[in-house]
């Protein structure tokens, strides 16, 4: 049985209740089926990969031997000169066996595919967050191309003192359980995007698009991480997770901006993507804010603040011209108005609650 396969079945009590609360949170809103997450075990067939892609892992001899024994013999190449072996998993859209109304869900291979991983040498911390540190790494061979090899990528560890925190919930093998919800978290955020594109007026003209994300397994140490696509460019943060956002000079900041107010109104006010942050219309590592009341089992990152985040949007988000287009009201008219509400709402009369009690 393959390794995730074996620790994600570990955990399956503290799955199920995860499960079972994404699934009625997805069943409540029929308009949102393309949000649900089934975290579900499909077994993948294996393949082998060409040997013309393992150059220059072998020589000539080697590559020989390997041409005779392609179709017969899954062959996974070794770590050699600093690149290190790792176990790729990816999570995948197939169709929906429980509802075939809901088009697709996402499901886990449980087998991972082999890539090969030569880390680069760069600034110490550049990559850094304050949940995870980061390090990029050029892809040189990948099986079945679940990588492209010749590209660089980005793996994410989460720091040891966040894993360590997050122990007392995720008993056991906490950092694979915070990379499966981080995961998910960018997927959720990744389909509303792909929905928001679909709506939006015409004449706005960016079509942005959170980055596909996939899940590692470090052989030599035995280290749970998560992988995506390097982005060269100027990285800008468009908003945080306690709300705070930029104030935007140019078209493709404002649609962001109106992302996030967007996704709100969406979801019946249930969730909020914030931490929009990129290079350009490419953007990775948001936080998808669910209410405390919401919250119960952690279905996304740990970053998650709850009614603080959403308190802080409400307050801080200035609604512009894509907000008007979208046909979102203003946040901060509707935030007044409950809070004039709230104190126009009349109360007993003291006389009035001495005489209930009396009567009681």
């Amino acid at each position: 049985m393959d390794l995730l396969q074996k620790q994600v079945f570990s955990h399956q009590d503290a799955w199920t209740s995860t499960h079972s609360a994404w699934n009625s949170w997805a069943r409540s809103m029929s308009r949102m089926s393309s949000l649900q997450s089934v975290i579900a075990l499909e077994a993948k067939s294996s393949s082998f990969q060409s040997t013309d892609n393992l150059y220059p892992h072998y020589a000539a001899m080697e590559r020989n031997n390997l041409m005779r024994l392609a179709h017969t013999i899954p062959f996974t190449p070794v770590s050699i000169l600093g690149v290190e072996e790792v176990s790729v998993y990816s999570l995948e859209e197939v169709p929906s066996d429980a509802d075939p109304y809901a088009g697709t869900v996402s499901s886990w291979s449980s087998r991972g595919l082999s890539a090969l991983l030569q880390p680069l040498s760069s600034e110490e911390g550049s990559l850094d967050g304050g949940l995870r540190q980061g390090c990029r790494v050029l892809c040189t061979w990948a099986e079945r191309d679940v990588l492209r090899p010749g590209l660089v990528y980005v793996v994410k560890a989460f720091r040891p003192e966040v894993v360590r925190a997050w122990q007392r919930i995720f008993h056991g093998s906490t950092a694979l359980l915070l990379c499966l919800r981080e995961i998910q978290q960018q997927r959720a955020a990744q389909k509303m995007m792909q929905e928001f594109n679909e709506v939006k007026p015409d004449d706005m003209h960016h079509s942005p698009r959170f980055l596909d994300v996939a899940l590692v397994l470090w052989q030599s140490n035995g280290q749970w991480l998560t992988i995506e696509r390097n982005m060269t460019g100027d990285f800008r943060k468009y908003n945080n997770n306690t709300g705070e956002e930029i104030t935007p000079c140019c078209s493709l900041e404002e649609m962001l901006l109106a992302f996030s107010h967007w996704t709100y109104e969406y979801s019946n006010r249930e969730l909020l993507v914030l931490d929009i942050q990129g290079v350009g219309a490419e953007l990775t590592d948001p936080t998808v804010i669910m209410s405390d009341d919401q919250r119960g089992e952690m279905l996304f990152g740990p970053d998650n603040l709850g009614d603080a985040a959403i308190s802080g949007f409400l307050q801080r988000h200035s609604c512009g011209a894509c907000c008007r287009r979208l046909g979102l009201a203003d946040l901060r008219k509707c935030l007044d108005g409950r809070e004039n509400s709230s104190e126009a709402e009349p109360t007993p009369r003291r006389e009035e609650q001495e005489d209930n009690e009396t009567r009681m």
